[in-house]
C-alpha cells in the first residue's frame, strides 16, 4: 500500500494581497498531485486547511474542483478533515469542503470510514474553548478504535499539540491511545521527522507553502510525505516541492544597508529563471522608517515595480525613547506580556491569542471585518 500525506495547502490565500501568491498555493498542490499520479498511489490523506478560508471564492472552489478532477481521472481517492481555516462556522455554516463531496472528496470530520480493508478516522479542528468543554480528545479517539476492525488504522488530526504549541493543553503521548498505525497531523506548518507514539507512526507533513515565513520552515523545506506500508512496516519519505516560491530572508542593520543591498543583488541572480522571490527583512529600526527603506531599495532596483522581486515584506520592531537616552524595544513578546497582565485570566488570554493569531492571517482589515460579520460565533470565549 502506498499513499501521500499532504496538509495545510491553504488554497485561495492571496498572501500580501497578490494573485501570484494565490496561484503559488495552487501550483504546489498540483505538483503533489502530479507525484501521486506518477507513482500511482492508492489514495491521498489531507490533514486540514485544504482551503485558506471557510468562505472560499468561486474561483478557489473551481481550483479545488480541478484538483479533484485530476484525482478522479487517475482513480485516486482523497480523504480530508477540516482545519481551523476551512471548518466553517459551528452555528451558521458548514465546512466548504462539503461542497466538494459530490465530486469525490471524502470528508471525515468526526468518525471512521472503511476503505478496502483499512480504516481511516478523522477529527476536525477543535478550538481551545471547545477542548475545555470535552477535556481533551482521548475519549473520542478511543471510540474511533472501537469502530475499527483488524485492518491498517489511520488517524487524521488538525490540532495544537505540545511542544509545537507551548500554550496548548494537549500532549500527543497522553491523548493518543494505543491501536493506531499511522497518525497524520496538520496545523503545524514545519514538517517533522516521523516519530513513534504509543505504537503509531506520527507524522507532521507541514504546509505546502509559506503562509507566514520563518527561517525554520526554510531550513526544513516545503513538501509532503510519500508513505509505503508493508504489513505493519511504515516507511514515510519526505518529498520536497520544487514549484514553491523562493523566499529570501535577511537580518537588517541600519549601519550596513549598503552591504545588504549587495548581498540581495547577488542572491537574486540565482533566481533569474524561476519564480521571482519574496524578500523578508527583519530587524530593529531606530532612525529609519519602513518608507525610507522602501525608497532606498527601489532606487537600487529592488522592488516589485522593477520586477526584480515579487514582494518585499518587512518584519521590524521599532525602538522609541521612553526617557532621554533609553530605548524600549516593542516586540511581539513584550506586547503579549502586557496583554497577559491586562487580561489576567490564563485561559481567556490563551483564547484571545489564538483568535488574534488566526485573524493575522487575513490580508486586510476589510477581510477581517467580513469574516467576523459572517461568523459571529468566532470569538467563543
Amino acid at each position: 500500500m502506498r499513499f501521500i500525506h499532504i496538509s495545510d495547502t491553504h488554497l485561495g490565500y492571496h498572501q500580501y494581497g497578490l494573485k501570484e501568491r494565490a496561484e503559488d498555493f495552487f501550483d504546489v498542490f498540483n505538483e503533489a498531485v502530479d507525484f501521486a499520479v506518477e507513482k500511482k498511489v492508492d489514495f491521498i490523506i489531507h490533514t486540514g486547511d485544504f482551503f485558506h478560508s471557510s468562505r472560499p471564492s468561486n474561483q478557489v472552489i473551481l481550483q479545488g474542483m480541478e484538483i479533484l478532477r485530476r484525482l478522479n481521472d487517475a482513480k485516486i481517492p482523497i480523504f480530508v478533515i477540516s482545519g481551523n481555516h476551512d471548518r466553517g462556522s459551528q452555528v451558521k455554516d458548514v465546512s466548504p469542503l462539503k461542497i466538494l463531496q459530490p465530486l469525490g472528496l471524502n470528508l471525515i470530520d468526526s468518525g471512521v470510514l472503511e476503505y478496502e480493508g483499512l480504516f481511516i478516522g478523522g477529527l476536525k479542528y477543535i478550538s481551545k474553548a471547545g477542548l475545555r468543554q470535552i477535556e481533551g480528545i482521548k475519549e473520542i479517539l478511543e471510540k474511533y478504535l472501537e469502530q475499527m476492525g483488524e485492518g491498517f488504522k489511520i488517524l487524521l488530526l488538525h490540532q495544537e499539540f505540545q511542544p509545537f504549541f507551548p500554550d496548548s493543553s494537549l500532549n500527543m503521548s497522553v491523548e493518543l491511545p494505543e491501536g493506531f498505525d499511522y497518525v497524520g497531523v496538520g496545523h503545524y506548518h514545519i514538517a517533522q521527522s516521523p516519530v513513534d507514539v504509543n505504537g503509531a507512526t506520527v507524522v507532521y507533513s507541514g504546509s505546502t507553502e509559506f503562509t507566514a515565513y520563518n527561517e525554520k520552515e526554510e531550513e526544513t523545506g516545503k513538501g509532503f510525505y510519500f508513505v509505503e506500508v508493508d504489513g505493519k512496516n511504515v516507511r514515510p519519505e519526505f518529498i520536497h516541492l520544487k514549484r514553491k516560491r523562493p523566499f529570501l530572508y535577511y537580518s537588517l542593520s541600519e549601519d550596513s544597508v549598503d552591504e545588504l543591498v549587495k548581498q540581495i543583488r547577488l542572491d537574486l541572480e540565482k533566481f533569474e529563471n524561476s519564480k521571482k522571490p519574496v524578500i523578508v527583512l527583519k530587524g530593529t529600526l531606530k532612525e529609519m522608517t519602513p518608507a525610507d527603506l522602501i525608497r532606498y531599495l527601489k532606487n537600487e532596483g529592488i522592488s516589485s515595480e522593477e520586477e526584480s522581486v515579487l514582494h518585499v515584506n518587512f518584519n521590524f520592531t521599532r525602538e522609541f525613547k521612553e526617557t532621554e537616552g533609553v530605548f524600549i524595544e516593542t516586540t511581539e513578546e513584550n506586547i503579549k506580556n502586557e496583554l497577559k497582565k491586562l487580561i489576567g485570566d490564563e485561559q481567556l488570554f490563551s483564547s484571545v491569542v489564538e483568535a488574534l493569531t488566526f485573524l493575522k492571517s487575513f490580508d486586510s482589515i476589510d477581510e477581517v471585518k467580513k469574516y467576523l460579520k459572517e461568523n459571529p460565533d468566532f470569538i467563543d470565549f
